[in-house]
């Protein structure tokens, strides 16, 4: 049975379809490289900007309505997610659920006035939970339907956070919706960590941030993701930044390379690794 992660964060450009999107392709590439494993991963991009598939499956990211994630979320019954699924562009082991922009704004629309609205997209993914070690799901920036059927349906949740004092500020409104989702839905959801994105250490205000954060989630925090060049070119280019800088050398189960970026989303994949497969 594969493990749902969900990438949650109530607040725009915290970097959660980075994380999405090279968390998905690590796991990916390490699983790829590792004999006897169900090495297959699958990304859901709930955001109905699709961003994610942008950087994962550009070319066959949108489709139309009827065979694309909108359907799957609204249709009763919903339609065969097998028929759907894309093999992404850089990774043969790694797959998709193509989107549509419109269809995905109108299923958030709809969705509150449809029956069992919450768990829509739990009860498509498990029906192809067994294909996959991993299922990874990106989230829109705000609360709503689809967000809470993306907290519904996961085993964990990994919450990307800003280092700013207005990044930080509603970590307390995500956590009520977790909370939420626990006592109404999914009591057995976890959350995998906080990762600080988008960090500049040479700031003072990130350095305090930071160490407030280690405080408050002791057990909680992990390693940083810094401020990088390559991670904005990367998704430019419509890639993960593991394709994007590859090392020279690629041996069992090696992710990173020279770029500061890779090694630490390199370092993310065998956390999640070592925090879900114990």
């Amino acid at each position: 049975m594969a493990i749902t992660i969900t990438i949650a964060n109530e607040k725009g450009g915290v970097g959660k379809t980075t994380t999405s999107v090279n968390l998905a392709a690590g796991l990916a590439i390490h699983l790829a490289e590792q004999p006897g494993i169900n090495g297959r991963v699958l990304l859901v991009d709930m955001d109905p900007q699709g961003h994610a598939l942008l950087a994962t499956a550009y070319g066959q990211h949108d489709v139309a309505a009827h065979q694309s994630l909108a359907a799957l979320l609204t249709e009763t019954p919903p339609p065969s997610v097998q028929r759907m699924l894309k093999q992404a562009e850089y990774h043969p082991n790694l797959h998709v659920i193509p989107s549509n922009r419109s269809a995905m704004v109108e299923a958030a629309r709809v969705l509150p006035t449809l029956m069992a609205n919450e768990t829509r997209l739990a009860h498509v993914l498990r029906t192809v939970q067994n294909q996959f070690a991993f299922i990874i799901i990106d989230t829109p920036p705000n609360t709503g339907d689809l967000l809470i059927n993306a907290l519904v349906a996961a085993d964990h949740v990994l919450i990307p956070v800003e280092p700013s004092y207005l990044g930080v500020s509603g970590l307390r409104e995500l956590q009520n919706t977790i909370e939420q989702v626990r006592i109404h839905f999914n009591p057995e959801l976890q959350i995998l960590g906080y990762l600080p994105t988008l960090c500049e250490e040479q700031r003072l205000e990130v350095r305090e941030i930071l160490e407030q954060l280690e405080k408050r989630y002791p057990r909680l925090m992990l390693n940083p993701i810094h401020k990088a060049s390559d991670l904005a070119y990367a998704h430019s280019a419509h890639m993960d930044v593991f394709t994007y800088k590859p090392s020279r050398q690629r041996n069992a189960g090696q992710l990173a390379s020279s770029s500061r970026a890779t090694q630490e989303y390199a370092q993310l994949v065998e956390m999640v690794l070592q925090r879900t497969l114990r």
